[in-house]
Parts: C-alpha cells; sequence; structure tokens
C-alpha cells in the first residue's frame, strides 16, 4: 500500500537516509547523519513512530545498543513509489487532466536520454497489450 499523504520535510529527509542505507538505520544513526542540526532523541523517535503508523517505514530488526536493544528502520515505500504518490496527489487535484501534460514535460526535458524514452515506450506499449 502506498501512503497517499503528504511528507513532512523531516519525514522526508528520514525516507532519503533510508533510501541511501538499504540495511536500515537507528534512531539515533538517522540523528547522526542528519544534514543541518541534530533533533531530540525523543524528536526522532516521535518522527518515526508517526511515519511506523502511516506505512512509511518498518521495522527491519533489532540492534543491540549498549545494554539495550535499538530498533533498525527501514523505508516502506521506494523512492518511485513516493514519486507515483506525488504524481497521483497533483494529478487528482488537477481532476487527472494534467498527466499528458507531466508526460510531455518530461519528454521535452533536456535530462531524458533516449535509453530513458526506450522504456518508457516499452513499459507503455506492455500496458497497452494487458488492456
Amino acid at each position: 500500500m502506498i501512503p497517499s499523504t503528504n511528507l513532512t520535510s523531516s519525514e522526508y529527509e528520514i525516507l532519503t537516509l533510508l533510501w541511501s542505507n538499504p540495511d536500515g538505520l537507528t534512531a539515533k544513526e538517522i540523528n547522526m547523519q542528519k544534514r543541518v542540526e541534530l533533533w531530540k532523541d525523543s524528536s526522532v523517535h516521535l518522527i518515526l513512530d508517526k511515519m511506523l503508523k502511516r506505512q512509511l517505514v518498518a521495522v527491519g530488526g533489532l540492534e543491540r545498543s549498549g545494554k539495550t536493544y535499538s530498533r533498525v528502520f527501514k523505508a516502506a515505500i521506494t523512492p518511485e513509489q513516493y514519486a507515483l504518490m506525488q504524481v497521483k496527489r497533483n494529478a487528482v487535484y488537477f481532476k487527472d487532466k494534467r498527466i499528458k501534460g507531466l508526460f510531455s514535460a518530461l519528454v521535452d526535458s533536456d535530462e531524458i536520454s533516449l535509453e530513458t524514452i526506450d522504456e518508457i515506450e516499452k513499459l507503455l506499449k506492455k500496458k497497452k497489450d494487458e488492456s
């Protein structure tokens, strides 16, 4: 299931850290890798608990930390799922009339390679054949 809600900047920052660390991170490791200022430990736990409830992160295990155990968090959604979530949210807002415009903007972008265009064509053909 892909959550359909907006992410706060803190949630997005945590997800980007987890995406770049597929083995997962503890709350303390997340705080230590944070790019700007450190959060209070209680703040990290509150954010992670909220993200757990929203199914944005999952507990991937436990790691011994001194005399206690710490939960290891992993991203429950991929960067691609997050991008899809954003596109769907905006498509609903614009009453689905902007999907064509989105594809047009992607294709017109200087950053898209011919290889990527070929892959998109294959995906669209596969979807069309399934229908």
